[in-house]
């Protein structure tokens, strides 16, 4: 018995239709079509805003899966403070199943967009290996974007990578120049860090061989250890 091409062309065709449409169905909001969808008109500036506000005011309350359906959609239309909002609960699982891939993914392209938050938190995801195999490479590039805009623990951990050869080559002098730069900024662990490896250092050498002894440095400190605060809130 032969089938007629037409015929199973035309049932390929229904199926590839009948499973792109469901496929966009997942996707929709509880309640709304997939005409519905696509008749939405884009949302104003103010409208995005006066939503995301709300989804504050719900995490405030306590109520994170209230917080997660508002600031969702407000992300997908590219808005970069809800994309680093979304991507914190999904990476804490407030609200949502915990998710670090999408966390991961939210938390990049707003990041990408210049949200200096979202970079470091970027950063602290590939530094731990969450929602991607740890890569102290990337890490180190996302603490640097945050680091020249001035984020004191972003300067801080790029100091401790270059003092310790993590994701790039290590270099004491770049190392104690970002830690010169966060303790600037008031980062109590850099400051503590230069009090502890500038005396360490070799100072210029003996005139003689008597004072030979008054050229001593101090002790080599410990290894200098990632700071891992991280804003937890939106």
């Amino acid at each position: 018995m032969f089938i007629d091409r037409s015929v199973r062309s035309l049932a390929a065709l229904v199926t590839v239709l009948y499973m792109s449409t469901a496929a966009f169905s997942v996707h929709a909001e509880p309640g709304v079509t997939v005409h519905e969808r696509l008749d939405q008109k884009p949302l104003t500036q103010e409208q995005r805003a006066a939503r995301f506000d709300k989804g504050v005011a719900a995490y405030d309350a306590g109520d994170y899966g209230r917080a997660y359906e508002i600031w969702l959609p407000v992300a997908q239309t590219g808005d970069l403070a809800a994309m680093r909002n979304v991507a914190l609960l999904l990476r804490q699982g407030k609200g949502v199943a915990r998710d670090p891939e999408r966390a991961l993914y939210f938390y990049e392209r707003a990041g990408r967009g210049g949200l200096v938050s979202a970079q470091v938190n970027t950063a602290f995801m590939y530094l731990d290996g969450d929602g991607t195999p740890q890569d102290y490479k990337t890490a180190s590039f996302w603490f640097h974007a945050a680091a020249i805009s001035g984020v004191p623990v972003a300067r801080y951990n790029l100091g401790v990578m270059y003092e310790r050869g993590l994701g790039v080559e290590r270099d004491p002098a770049r190392a104690l120049a970002w830690y010169g730069l966060a303790a600037q900024e008031g980062n109590a662990k850099a400051l503590a860090r230069l009090m502890q490896l500038v005396p360490s250092l070799p100072g210029p050498p003996p005139p003689n061989e008597a004072d030979a002894p008054l050229g001593a440095t101090a002790p080599a400190p410990p290894v200098a250890e990632i700071d891992h605060l991280e804003s937890a809130s939106p």
